[in-house]
């Protein structure tokens, strides 16, 4: 008889993966929420939706895509990144720096390396 080979997860890593995950969920949801609205007043099918590099890009798809599926909405949407730009005391005027998404409550500036800027675009998610 053959066994299954067995995946150990980390508690604490698979506990943060979840937590991530429902953020993804939450904004994907508030997406289809703004797209269900567009398509049910114009009759619009396409939509560009603008995700900040701040968020986990290819999850956010996977679950728009599912989700968009699942409540069989007829429409086509596509998912593009952009960039967080901050505005810093120090001076630095430009794109934020953001070593991984899931520590995204700290976008940096990449000049004076502190988290005391303010963001100027790519804080929400926008739908065209």
């Amino acid at each position: 008889m053959r066994y299954a080979k067995r995946v150990f997860y980390s508690p604490i890593l698979f506990e943060r993966g979840l937590i991530l995950l429902a953020r993804e969920v939450k904004y994907v949801t508030e997406a289809i929420g703004k797209i269900m609205a567009e398509w049910a007043r114009t009759g619009r099918k396409n939509f560009i939706v603008k995700v900040p590099e701040s968020h986990h890009i290819k999850e956010f798809q996977v679950l728009l895509k599912q989700m968009l599926n699942h409540y069989r909405v007829p429409v086509k949407a596509e998912v593009k990144e952009i960039p967080v730009e901050i505005e810093c005391g120090c001076g630095y005027k430009g794109k934020a720096k953001i070593s991984n998404p899931s520590s995204a409550l700290k976008i940096l500036c990449p000049n004076c390396n502190t988290d005391h800027a303010k963001i100027i675009s790519g804080k929400k998610i926008e739908i065209e």
